[in-house]
């Protein structure tokens, strides 16, 4: 299993700034999902819920709705799912991502954070009503992934997958694939979610019996914001290769080309995958 643990070390505030949000269709979409499996599914053995101190577990005995954020980041998505009331598990391997959570949260009832890579979260078995992965997936090993999820899920609990999405074949997205194909050699996709395939999700749910949903995130951004949002791309060169000042020269004359009074269109939209696993 390749460790990309570190690949995000020191952008946690940069990815805080700069990433978007989710839209409140996708919030409303993951209710409708979170109190899906059955509520005696969860109950303990005899009916009468452990003595515990972990309030993750009791709330688990009680049969109430569990959200394990796989891969949280700074916390984006985990800030959505704790406005919705629901107690939420933050698993993340990644310190500055972590600090960068703690930070824009802060300490509110409801949230555990964890430190973890996906594949092993720690997590009690049979704990988590629904697990959620945003922008992270293409970076877990799948099947130790999905072993994972098949142990933490309570019977019936599902997992959404969520990227959010550059449009293809709007000018400004295609003008910024073009500058990365030009000075990046290894330039992949704008969005590296783009390279998982239906083989992959048929392999991680177990079959093609998952549901796709899309929803539009389009956003206005400032300069800084633009700039920021690209160079905390893990492809984009770092400080001290010669292609990163092109780079920045090529995404600032994009941003000129299509800003209006200051801010950029920037085409978004967020995609689901969602199902449980068989």
């Amino acid at each position: 299993m390749t460790d990309n643990t570190g690949t995000f070390t020191g952008l946690g505030e940069v990815y805080a700034r700069s990433r978007p949000g989710y839209p409140p269709a996708l919030m409303d979409l993951l209710a409708d999902r979170v109190n899906a499996p059955a509520a005696e599914a969860a109950a303990p053995t005899g009916g009468v819920a452990p003595a515990s101190d972990d309030p993750v577990a009791e709330v688990a005995a009680a049969s109430q709705p569990v959200v394990a954020d796989i891969g949280a980041g700074t916390g984006k998505l985990t800030a959505a799912l704790l406005n919705r009331g629901w107690t939420t598990v933050a698993v993340e391997p990644n310190e500055d991502m972590r600090a960068a959570l703690r930070t824009s949260i802060g300490d509110v009832e409801g949230l555990r954070v964890v430190d973890a890579p996906a594949e092993r979260t720690t997590l009690e078995d049979s704990s988590v009503s629904l697990v959620t992965v945003a922008q992270a997936f293409h970076w877990f090993d799948i099947p130790a992934f999905r072993a994972e999820c098949r142990r933490i899920l309570r019977p019936g609990g599902q997992v959404a997958l969520i990227w959010n999405f550059r449009r293809k074949g709007e000018p400004s997205v295609e003008a910024i694939a073009d500058a990365y194909r030009t000075r990046v050699g290894d330039f992949v996709a704008l969005t590296l979610g783009e390279r998982i395939t239906d083989a992959d999700l048929a392999e991680f749910y177990g079959g093609d019996h998952y549901a796709r949903y899309e929803y539009d995130n389009d956003e206005l951004l400032t300069w800084d914001v633009f700039r920021e949002r690209h160079l905390s791309m893990s492809y984009t060169p770092k400080e001290g290769d010669p292609a990163r000042e092109p780079l920045i020269a090529d995404l600032e004359r994009i941003f000129a080309a299509h800003a209006v009074d200051g801010y950029c269109p920037f085409p978004n939209a967020t995609h689901v995958v969602i199902g449980e696993l068989v």
